[in-house]
Parts: C-alpha cells; sequence; structure tokens
C-alpha cells in the first residue's frame, strides 16, 4: 500500500517538479540567432523522440504488461532532466552548438503483487553534445548507464514468467542521431555503440523514429496533438525490432513556451527495455503524464 501512496503521490506533484525540456509545444522557439556564447542556455538544440523509452524525461505511466504465459500491470516512474551547459554560434549564419549534461532515474513497480515491488531501475547519466541549423539537427551523447533489480522482487519468490537472474549491467556508450523537420514532422536516426562495459554484451544498436506535432492548436490555444514511432534495433538481441508508439495532447502554459503537460496513450512491442529484463520479449499498453518545465 506504501507504494501505492507514493505512486499517486509522485502522480499529483509531478507538475511541480524540475522535468525535460525535450518536447515543447513549438520547435521554432528554439533559435540559434543570437550570436554569442551563452551560459547555461534555456532549452535544447535536438528534440529526441517523444517514444524513446530511454530518454531523460519526468513522467509517471500505468500500463499492462503483456508476457509469455502472464499478464501483470506495472507502474513506471521516471525523474530526469537536461541541462544546457554552454551554447555556441556555429560557422554559418543561424547555426549553433551546445553542451549539456542529462541525467535519469527510470523505475517500475509490479502493481499486481500486494506489496507493489520495485522491479528494476535504470540510472543513466550523459553529456549530450547537439548542433542546430534551420530544420536539421544533431547530438552525439556519450552516457553511462547501471540497473539494478529491487531487493523484494530478488527476496521474493520470482514469478517463473517474470525472473531474471541478477547480473552486474553496466556500460558506456555514444550515440549519434540526426534529424530533420518538416511541417511538424521530424525524421530522426543513427547508431550508437557500447565502448566499455563488465557485462558480456554486444555493442551496437541503430534507431529511426517519426514524430508529429500539430502546428496549429486544437480545442484551446494551448493544446495541441502529437504522436512518435521509434523502432530500435540491438545487435545483442539478434537485431529484433522493439517498437514503441505514443500519442496524446500537449497542453502548454499560456504564460511561458516551456511549460507543458502531455497526456498519452503507449504502445510498446519487442525486447523489454527495462535493464536486467533487456532478453525478456513481451508487449504493453497503457497510459502516462510527461512534465515539461
Amino acid at each position: 500500500m506504501l507504494n501505492l501512496f507514493i505512486v499517486i503521490f509522485l502522480a499529483a506533484f509531478l507538475p511541480f517538479m524540475v522535468g525535460f525540456r525535450d518536447v515543447p509545444p513549438d520547435k521554432n522557439i528554439e533559435t540559434a540567432t543570437v550570436r554569442e556564447t551563452i551560459l547555461f542556455p534555456p532549452g535544447q538544440l535536438f528534440y529526441a523522440p517523444m517514444a524513446s523509452p530511454k530518454e531523460p524525461r519526468t513522467h509517471v505511466s500505468y500500463f499492462r504488461l503483456n508476457i509469455p504465459g502472464d499478464s501483470i500491470s506495472i507502474g513506471s516512474v521516471g525523474f530526469g532532466d537536461s541541462f544546457g551547459l554552454v551554447r555556441r554560434p556555429g560557422w554559418g549564419k543561424d547555426d549553433a552548438w551546445q553542451l549539456s549534461i542529462s541525467g535519469a532515474v527510470l523505475a517500475q513497480f509490479n502493481m499486481s503483487v500486494a506489496s507493489m515491488d520495485l522491479i528494476n531501475a535504470d540510472y543513466i547519466i550523459g553529456f549530450p553534445l547537439s548542433y542546430r541549423n534551420g530544420a536539421w539537427s544533431m547530438r552525439a551523447r556519450i552516457f553511462h548507464q547501471s540497473s539494478h533489480l529491487g531487493d523484494e522482487f530478488l527476496l521474493q519468490p520470482q514469478d517463473p514468467s517474470l525472473k531474471a537472474t541478477r547480473i552486474n549491467l553496466s556500460f558506456e556508450t555514444i550515440e549519434l542521431l540526426g534529424a530533420f523537420e518538416w511541417k511538424g514532422f521530424q525524421i530522426t536516426a543513427g547508431p550508437s555503440y557500447i565502448i566499455h562495459t563488465d557485462t558480456d554484451l554486444k555493442r551496437s544498436s541503430v534507431v529511426v523514429a517519426v514524430d508529429y506535432q500539430s502546428r496549429e492548436p486544437v480545442f484551446k490555444p494551448t493544446i495541441r496533438l502529437f504522436a512518435s514511432a521509434l523502432c530500435h534495433s540491438w545487435e545483442e538481441t539478434d537485431w529484433n525490432a522493439d517498437v514503441n508508439v505514443k500519442a496524446g495532447i500537449n497542453i502548454r502554459s499560456p504564460y511561458t513556451e516551456k511549460r507543458a503537460i502531455q497526456f498519452f496513450g503507449e504502445y510498446y512491442r519487442g525486447n523489454l527495455p527495462f535493464g536486467q529484463f533487456y532478453k525478456l520479449r513481451a508487449e504493453y499498453y497503457g497510459v502516462g503524464i510527461n512534465v515539461s518545465f
């Protein structure tokens, strides 16, 4: 019952916490027209796909996980942010570079048992270097991820359909993504490579994504529609396609372009993006809230 209270508390107070600026209501607000070096710049130059399950974001979601032979309810909570350190003008007229630091804690709880056990927690910290020139943008990021199974999950008898042997899953990765925007659409693609790990993992992966944000508001001036579809493949899982789709509404503050809440529905099919469960192929669907400050 305590874990349920914590999840409800987090859902209620997420709007007052520091969140992730990753998907602003209108990407055109981020321009590179200021031709001087800026310390601690607001916002980002590169916008990662909304359907990316590993991006540092502040969110809470609830979904139904279908695994071979069973179906359970999962509560997922994430606390993440990206903080701009410095932005410099590029060589052209309207381009710019930005160095940031980002971090996140992503946790999943088993809501189908009375104790609502913590199943897995992923810890991510990285340094993104982003670049923008008009509709084109890119991001090179080096990041560390470590994953840990929950104590209750390890101590309780494990469900045979949702079980994992504890390993030291920790690695450092270099990721390179490029994106192009056109009339509310964004296409993103790029590879990543694990440069160091203590775990016996294959190193290469690729991702392709398509995002859409309505350029015109719906219902009220502060409400817009969005959708995102992402496909990820990793050499470690035999290049199986992991597909994630999100769609919903973005409600922004009328007083600032940055502050917004996204309500979304989500569907995922593939190898689970939850730390040490990466070998388990399954699907889930549910709803969630993402907060942008």
